[in-house]
């Protein structure tokens, strides 16, 4: 397989795949290498009758149920277990699908990656509105989140369009980082209480400012992210043309 125009970052881990796909995954998060180990003893010990699809599916399943949990703690904090429980099972079927595929050599580069990353769109899409409908955010907040999260799949995807080349994180961050930041802070809401999200500083809840702040931040890096790739990329993808 030709190798990407775009070099990986410094540090990245680039999987091999077991037969001829349409792109090289790159993975340089922070827990790649650790993530990666398990899932391989994972698929290594799944049974026969779990096929990718079903994990692809349990994926789907555990945002529906992390939904039903972040909206039922207006009612009760317990419900909060529920959330957790289904982020872990999202994040179990949307990250073992794909390496159980891989370990048994039963890739499907078009359809596969088509039915994974719609259902992936859709379970966060999913998770970031049972959030906001939680005690823990506020929808303005969890729609901003999920608007930069979308902005970023878009890129991704078209650099696996271009380059052939699908980049699963950006500074150390992948989804399961994000998993684990959206559990975090969901804990420690519940710790410090409601008094989290009722201040105000000129009539505005300061978690909407903070995050608006964060949000402006990253769009920024975007941005620039896309000037830098443009700029660097032009003259090797025009010779390619």
């Amino acid at each position: 397989m030709p190798s990407s125009p775009e070099d990986p970052d410094d540090g990245a881990s680039v999987e091999t795949p077991t037969q001829p796909v349409h792109h090289m995954r790159v993975n340089n998060s922070f827990l790649a290498k650790q993530e990666r180990a398990a899932l391989h003893w994972m698929a290594a010990r799944t049974p026969l009758s779990a096929t990718p699809d079903h994990l692809t599916l349990l994926g789907l399943a555990g945002a529906f149920i992390a939904l039903v949990g972040f909206s039922a703690s207006q009612i009760s904090p317990w419900f909060v277990a529920l959330a957790l429980l289904g982020l872990f099972l999202n994040w179990l079927g949307d990250s073992l699908d794909g390496t159980l595929a891989r370990y048994r050599k039963i890739e499907r580069p078009d359809f596969g990656y088509f039915l994974d990353h719609s259902c992936d769109l859709v379970s966060q899409t999913l998770i970031f509105v049972g959030l906001g409908l939680s005690p823990f955010f506020t929808l303005f907040s969890a729609l901003l989140a999920l608007s930069m999260y979308l902005l970023m799949t878009s890129f991704t995807y078209l650099k696996v369009l271009i380059l052939k080349t699908h980049h699963l994180s950006y500074y150390g961050m992948g989804a399961t980082e994000l998993r684990l930041l959206l559990a975090t802070w969901v804990l420690f809401a519940l710790w410090f209480g409601p008094a989290l999200l009722g201040t105000r500083f000129i009539g505005v809840r300061v978690i909407d400012i903070t995050v608006f702040a964060l949000w402006s931040l990253v769009f920024l890096a975007f941005v620039w992210k896309v000037w830098s790739d443009t700029k660097r990329l032009r003259p090797i993808l025009d010779r390619g043309s």
